[in-house]
């Protein structure tokens, strides 16, 4: 918390902290809850825990890293875009729950590992994808919030990085209470309520800047 105290002024200036907090928050929770989930579900079809979060973790890093950089375009339309991104989410989760085991369990569990590890790449790349749209998005919004966008996305990664970590304990504690299942079911819960915190975001449009004594305010645009 030191470093808070050096730039204590140019954080008060940042507008919307609470709702981007939530925001950020749910992306690092929601984000470890279908990471950890997925690598639990594959464990058993790769045959080796090991293989389940090496393939598990590289095809998502990568996935995530496709979907950042494919969010670039939709960066003008974003709060049409989020529900857009939040229903293929939903498609994925319940394709997850109710379609993939019977699969993972078929025939394609007696396939070479070969074949079994490309087809966990193939059904994990979409969620990935998916998922690396969120946190751009947001970042590129609340950097347009302000002249203060560099400490303003600095502070939103750090809020992300500190519910990630949290999510990572907390999703074996909910597995091992609640069930695998169930936690998916919580990680899309999570990002309903990262969309629904977006949505109240407010735009670059519906903020005002004024310099007073070399300190920026941010004020809320009145109609």
């Amino acid at each position: 918390m030191a470093p808070f105290f050096a730039v204590r002024k140019k954080w008060r200036a940042l507008p919307a902290k609470a709702t981007s907090a939530v925001y950020f928050s749910a992306l690092g929770l929601g984000f470890m809850f279908f990471e950890i989930t997925m690598i639990q579900r594959l464990v058993q079809f790769l045959g080796y825990p090991t293989y389940s979060l090496t393939v598990t973790l590289a095809t998502l890093l990568v996935a995530t890293g496709i979907g950042a950089l494919s969010s670039k375009r939709l960066a003008g339309r974003a709060r049409t875009a989020m529900p857009i991104i939040l229903g293929v989410l939903v498609a994925l989760t319940l394709f997850y729950e109710f379609a993939l085991p019977s699969i993972l369990d078929g025939s394609l569990l007696s396939t070479g590992l070969g074949v079994r590890v490309g087809f966990a790449v193939v059904v994990l790349a979409p969620l990935g994808v998916c998922l690396g749209m969120f946190m751009p998005i947001g970042l590129d919004r609340v950097a347009s919030l302000t002249e203060h966008g560099e400490e303003y996305v600095a502070w939103a990664w750090a809020v992300n990085g500190f519910f990630a970590v949290i999510g990572s304990v907390l999703t074996t504690i909910l597995s091992m209470a609640l069930g695998f299942r169930v936690v998916q079911f919580a990680a899309l819960g999570i990002y309903v309520i990262a969309v629904i915190a977006f949505s109240r975001l407010p735009t670059p449009s519906e903020v005002s800047v004024v310099t007073l004594d070399d300190e920026e305010q941010v004020q809320p645009v009145t109609v």
